[in-house]
């Protein structure tokens, strides 16, 4: 039973299996996997495992090698969730176990991350064993079941749909994007959104990539909300397999009253309902921020639970607490400093953080 290192979007036989796999997210894709790969400079290590010729399992794995935040190999920098997807018990534990020998022969490499755990053909998740798990992370999930109006009763009364209403009563509209300079104004909300959060942006050719390179399936699409012609807030959206990613977005904060962020969010639910999705996944939030916890438990969501799994057993680089000396230092500086100089630092360093 062959094991095989490669690069995934160099052969076909990937997209595939991952096609083929009812447990497989946009995570998976060869195409997310190049982005990442590309867009952070890291070098593809990922596994095929084989039994007479046929796949049956793969595990999306890089390595990090940084003397910011020092050497690691993970499953996957900038992915919410990325594990093995296997058809069986075997096929996963092969994948697990070259995984960690990988990680072995590595110089420097410090710890192993897998971001979840192994998914089966049949739907079982298999814990790896050995690994710590921490429970940082939720997700929130609103299921498509149904119209739009079933959709939409799902949401809380006063601090959704009415908001939602209020949004489009105090003008704000909301268009998919038409033309490249609308990613200039996505740009320049996302910024000042990460500084006043107190985090690094992530450079603009990010979201130029993904835009050019995901056109049909991983389809990225980018919304804009406006209000009297000017953009008020944005959000990128990727669809794949039934599912749309509500995956970046801006607001422009100087403006909340517009609360534009509703009817910008329930935008982009409708077209995934008219598109036959049957999941929104409005993406990972950390355990220790109520607000954002509480904004999308509102809006009809199942909470979805993400763990993650480190070798040698220790929280890694990806799970950070708001309440750390370190974390606050970090993103008071970063609010602090001019926008200009957070865009050139962001550009320079965001690849140490995946």
């Amino acid at each position: 039973m062959p094991l095989s290192v490669v690069e995934p979007w160099t052969d076909a036989r990937w997209d595939a299996y991952v096609a083929s796999h009812p447990r497989a997210t946009l995570y998976h894709t060869s195409t997310w996997i190049k982005l990442v790969c590309e867009i952070g400079r890291y070098p593809s290590l990922c596994l095929v495992h084989e039994d007479d010729g046929n796949i049956t399992g793969v595990l999306p794995l890089v390595a990090v090698d940084s003397r910011l935040t020092g050497n690691r190999i993970s499953t996957l920098p900038f992915s919410d969730v990325c594990f093995a997807i296997a058809d069986d018990e075997e096929s996963a534990r092969v994948l697990l176990e070259e995984a960690r020998a990988t990680r072995g022969r590595r110089r420097g490499a410090a710890f192993y991350e897998l971001r979840g755990p192994i998914a089966l053909r049949d739907g079982r998740d298999i814990e790896p064993d050995g690994f710590a798990r921490s429970t940082h992370f939720a997700n929130y999930v609103v299921p498509l079941a149904g119209d739009t109006d079933a959709v939409f009763k799902t949401f809380a009364r006063t601090a959704v749909r009415q908001t939602i209403t209020k949004g489009a009563r105090l003008g704000v509209t909301v268009r998919e994007s038409a033309e490249p300079r609308d990613l200039d104004a996505f740009y320049a909300l996302y910024v000042k959104n990460r500084r006043r959060h107190g985090i690094p942006p992530q450079p603009k050719s990010l979201f130029e990539t993904i835009l050019r390179t995901m056109t049909i399936s991983p389809r990225a699409r980018l919304y804009l909300a406006e209000h009297e012609s000017k953009a008020v807030a944005g959000l990128i959206v990727i669809r794949f397999n039934g599912v749309t990613y509500a995956k970046y977005e801006g607001v422009d904060e100087t403006r909340r009253e517009l609360v534009a962020l509703y009817p910008l969010f329930w935008k982009t639910i409708e077209d995934a309902i008219h598109a036959g999705d049957r999941l929104y996944d409005f993406g990972r939030t950390a355990g220790d921020n109520p607000g954002l916890n509480q904004f999308k438990e509102r809006w009809g969501t199942t909470r979805v639970e993400l763990p993650y799994y480190f070798d040698p057993p220790a929280e890694g680089l990806s799970v950070v607490r708001s309440d750390s000396l370190k974390y606050r230092l970090f993103t008071t500086a970063f609010r602090r400093m001019p926008e200009a100089w957070s865009i050139a630092i962001g550009q320079r360093i965001f690849r140490h953080f995946g």
